[in-house]
């Protein structure tokens, strides 16, 4: 298995012998590929070194020391369990003093170590490529061994994060990849996150990494000793060279094949390109394209990193030729070639040329040994680039907006093309499920909130084209659209209605809020750009515009915008932010004098405001920052439009997200004397209404009334929605509030609503699974308010009673209603007696304040002349069930009375009473056989039935007297 090969080439040259093995490879083979690939790999560190600034090479020179050994004060320690040791490592005597220059207590002991916990560190990625710049990210993957615990493997991802956040003290911005390769070559991969593909596309990664990765320290991939025509038998080639001892298992790293690729990981790979294409386009076209390119050669795919071994095998070691961004892109270059698509293969030379990040159209021959701008300058040359060009390339961060838009829309057009081939590709030849479903969705979110256009988004059309967009003047236009529609629409610097005539606007959208958070989401504008509104007789004051564009500038400071936590996309879109702006370009007052209303009064409430009880919200238009990165507005008009604005913040902060509080929501108007008290009811109506549905009240099953204008509504969460029904009078309150319900449903009033009425005192008292009973006497009159367990209220109005007999009373019938279910229920009997019945005497300030005084039921005995009056049935409707009316221990039966009973039993207490007093009859006990459970059973509607009793005996009473 040996061949008779010449010595190694020494350092420098850049072409050596071909390595053969069609007779076989011997250690002495394996050793010249092991020492090329070594070789190879110093290069490309001394490469990237003179990328770096010494302080960057210093933390690039340490990190191996720093994975090597625990020591407490040096960066990144995690504690002394932390996992260490990388073999066949030792520090060199320049790595020896950067440390101690980190610490002067640190002393480096060479000690052998029972275990090395950690394999190799690899670079990987652009760095040290043509594509490599001051702003790469430095990648690394930390290969521990396979065998380490739970505990220790979150020890070293915790001294791994010490290590980035210490790197970037020196602007880097490093990502550790904790990697176990036998997880890795099995196909079990971290999760997904903005850094990692997870298991989408498993062996692209792999092949990225053997083309482009950087060994730093410790073991080697076996890979490199695979000969490339042994590819498609690697497994069992690399077994071979471990059974037969070429190779020592203890040196190297098995990272796997690339024998073979599942097809739907062309699938994963389109949606996780065109995920990291959202943000860094440029940086990700190249790569979409390469896949395309090996999903056409599918399934005998040229892997560009096998082309790159065959070479080193034939001796090739000059990096500009080996260069990973190079291969990648001639790769490219013959793809699209092939297809005939120019336009294309023109934006992945841009890609190319903005990656490198140099400027060819300056001069720069004072600068001595730049080897990409030589390389990239021959590439130029090849593509027939001429210096127009290259100044119009090179002016990129300086291009303003129209070429902005232009080259954002074909960014995104190429995204979304190649996205199309590649999902139509793996559609076709799909069998597997070897991708996480979860993820694909996950991404597929992604995508949808980035790409996906619909009205009132705020869409980005800037993904790191350029680095300033900012106008200094741009116009404003205000125009009918069709019948009552208006519109906003942009033009870049001052156009005048002549010239806007015959000019196509940048935007238009239907609310002038939506414009100008467009602008300054996009930094179009910002304090010093002049804003002209046309025409002079639009409905906005120039003062109002720039309070808006101030307000934007607070809520949505300029500053650079976090990626979207993957976590986040597991679950529907849920507010972060909630603006308002109320009444834009529109003055309700103005248009409230026109119609003649009279306006004034001592009813200050913006919702429902003077005489004529008007609301001034006249227009809403709403802003909402979702967890998916969203920016959306809608505008909402009148009274159904703030309730719909409403009902929409309640889903988004309530519904989607019940985990977390509501959002604070800021409401903002400009427009009117009014505006700022206008504002602010709304901004505390909307927080008040958020904070009595949350998860910290009473939740969903909670319900608002509030009044608008004259009528009233109620908000509820009903069918899985946000919803509201209006009532026009108080009647009709108090019907929707006695309804019966199967789970307890508090309501809450709002502060301005009823205010001269004890509603909002009574139930703000109100309390699941308790009964509590509210009176007040005025005039002649008592009124009884009573809440059920399930929040539902009870009113009667009655005669002016003793509070005595009227405490006694109610006591004895709720209490018998409680005894009565506690025989029907599997519940324990003694709950009942612990959730006595509550009182309160309502009593009226000066002020009309309303408060709730509790009392305590008398305990001693009633009066022997006290009269007491069962009923006795089946069920409520007495038509139908026979039953019996007891007074004392006089029994009157309906059977036997009829329709006389009412009138019997009438005659019968009025005779009984000292004096014949027709003062009114209460019912003091139900006894009901056959209801068990259900509406029926309620304590609302056995309170409702006694009141209809009541009455049919008083009505009796009353025709006794007359």
């Amino acid at each position: 298995m040996r061949a008779k090969l010449g010595p190694t080439p020494p350092e420098g040259m850049t072409m050596a012998d071909a390595v053969s093995y069609k007779d076989g490879i011997g250690r002495q083979e394996l050793r010249t590929i092991r020492r090329r690939f070594l070789g190879l790999h110093r290069e490309r560190l001394r490469t990237i070194g003179r990328e770096l600034t010494p302080n960057q090479q210093a933390f690039l020179d340490i990190l191996p020391l720093l994975f090597h050994i625990n020591h407490p004060t040096l960066p990144g320690f995690a504690g002394t369990e932390a996992p260490t040791g990388i073999p066949d490592y030792t520090p060199s005597q320049s790595v020896l003093r950067l440390a101690h220059k980190l610490s002067r207590s640190f002393e480096y002991k060479k000690r052998a170590l029972p275990r090395f916990y950690i394999h190799a560190l690899y670079l990987m990625g652009s760095i040290g490529s043509i594509a490599h710049t001051s702003g790469s990210d430095f990648d690394i993957w930390l290969c521990h061994d396979p065998n380490i615990s739970h505990s220790e493997r979150e020890l070293l991802k915790l001294k791994a994060k010490k290590i980035e956040a210490w790197g970037s003290e020196f602007n880097l911005e490093v990502h550790f990849f904790i990697m176990d390769v036998d997880a890795f070559r099995s196909g079990k991969l971290d999760a997904l996150s903005h850094e990692s593909s997870g298991t989408t596309q498993p062996h692209l990664l792999l092949e990225e990494f053997y083309r482009t990765g950087v060994l730093l320290a410790g073991r080697y991939p076996v890979w490199w000793l695979v000969p490339p025509e042994e590819e498609a038998h690697y497994t069992q080639y690399v077994q071979m060279l471990f059974e037969k001892r070429f190779v020592d298992p203890m040196d190297c790293i098995d990272f796997g094949s690339l024998e073979s690729i599942p097809v739907e990981e062309f699938l994963g790979a389109a949606h996780w390109q065109l995920f990291k294409g959202i943000e860094s386009p440029y940086k990700t076209i190249l790569k979409l394209f390469l896949t395309e390119a090996y999903a056409r050669d599918y399934p005998d795919i040229r892997w560009l990193c096998q082309e790159a071994k065959t070479a080193i095998y034939n001796g090739e070691l000059d990096l500009q030729k080996l260069d990973p961004y190079v291969l990648m892109y001639q790769r490219v270059e013959q793809y699209l070639v092939e297809r005939r698509e120019k336009d294309r293969l023109e934006l992945a030379r841009r890609c190319l040329y903005f990656k490198a990040e140099q400027t060819l159209s300056q001069d720069q021959s004072r600068l001595r040994d730049n080897w990409k701008r030589d390389l990239l300058q021959q590439m130029t040359h090849q593509w027939g680039w001429r210096r127009g060009n290259l100044v119009n390339l090179d002016s990129r961060h300086s291009w303003k907006i129209d070429q902005v838009m232009d080259e954002r829309n074909h960014l995104v057009r190429e995204l979304s093309e190649s996205y199309r081939l590649l999902t139509d590709f793996a559609r076709e030849y799909v069998s597997t499920n070897a991708i996480d479903p979860e993820e694909i969705s996950l991404l597929g979110r992604k995508l949808y909130t980035a790409l996906e256009k619909r009205p009132g988004k705020i869409d980005c059309i800037n993904p790191g084209i350029t680095r300033n967009l900012y106008e200094e003047r741009i116009s404003l236009y205000y125009t009918q659209t069709q019948g009552d529609q208006f519109a906003w629409s942009l033009y870049l610097g001052d156009v005048n209605e002549k010239a806007a005539r015959v000019t196509s606007p940048l935007k238009t959208t239907a609310s002038l809020t939506e414009v100008l958070a467009w602008c300054h989401l996009n930094r179009l504008i910002n304090q010093s750009t002049i804003v002209t509104l046309y025409p002079k007789e639009n409905p906005v004051r120039q003062e109002e515009l720039s309070a808006i564009l101030s307000t934007l500038t607070t809520l949505y400071p300029h500053q650079d915008v976090d990626p979207v936590p993957m976590q986040r996309l597991k679950q529907p879109p849920y507010a972060l932010s909630c603006t308002l702006f109320i009444n834009t370009g529109t003055d309700p007052m103005a248009h409230l004098a026109k119609l003649g209303k009279q306006l004034t009064t001592d009813r200050c409430d913006p919702l429902s405001f003077g005489s004529a009880h008007s609301s001034l919200v006249e227009t809403v238009e709403q802003l909402i920052t979702t967890s998916w990165g969203e920016t959306l507005v809608t505008q909402h008009k009148g009274t159904h439009g703030l309730l719909n604005a409403l009902c929409h913040f309640l889903r988004m902060s309530l519904v989607a997200d019940s985990k977390h509080q509501p959002p604070p929501v800021s409401a903002h108007s400009f427009a009117s004397v009014r505006g700022g008290s206008t504002a602010k009811r709304v901004d505390s109506l909307f927080n008040h209404i958020a904070a009595c549905f949350s998860e910290s009240a009473a939740g969903l099953n909670s319900r608002y009334l509030l009044r608008i204008d004259d009528d009233f509504y109620l908000i509820h969460y009903q069918n899985d929605k946000f919803s509201y029904f209006s009532m026009a009078s108080e009647a009709e309150v108090m019907d929707i509030l006695a309804e019966p319900s199967r789970t307890f449903r508090p309501t809450t009033i709002d502060s301005l609503t009823l205010a001269d009425t004890p509603l909002p005192c009574i139930l703000g008292y109100n309390r699941a699974d308790v009964i509590q009973v509210f009176y007040i006497s005025r005039a002649g009159k008592t009124e009884l308010y009573i809440l059920d367990e399930q929040g539902s209220l009870f009113h009667q109005q009655m005669h002016e009673a003793d509070e005595h007999y009227l405490l006694v009373q109610q006591q004895r019938f709720l209490k018998g209603l409680q005894l009565s279910r506690s025989l029907h229920t599997d519940q324990p009997s003694h709950r009942y007696l612990l959730d006595a019945p509550e009182f309160y005497q309502l009593q009226r300030d000066r002020d009309g304040q309303y408060s709730a005084e509790p009392r305590t039921p008398p305990r001693h005995r009633l009066p022997d002349s006290y009269m007491e009056l069962r009923l006795i049935s089946e069920g409520l409707d007495l038509n139908q069930s026979p039953h019996l009316l007891v007074c004392g221990e006089s029994e009157f039966s309906s059977l036997e009375y009829g329709t006389r009973l009412y009138g019997a039993v009438a005659q019968h207490l009025l005779n009984q009473r000292i004096g014949q007093k027709a003062y009114p009859i209460y019912l003091t006990g139900l006894e009901l056989s056959g209801i068990d459970s259900g509406e029926d059973n309620t304590t609302i509607q056995m309170l409702k039935f006694k009141k209809r009793l009541e009455g049919r005996l008083n009505q009796a009473l009353l025709k006794i007297n007359h």
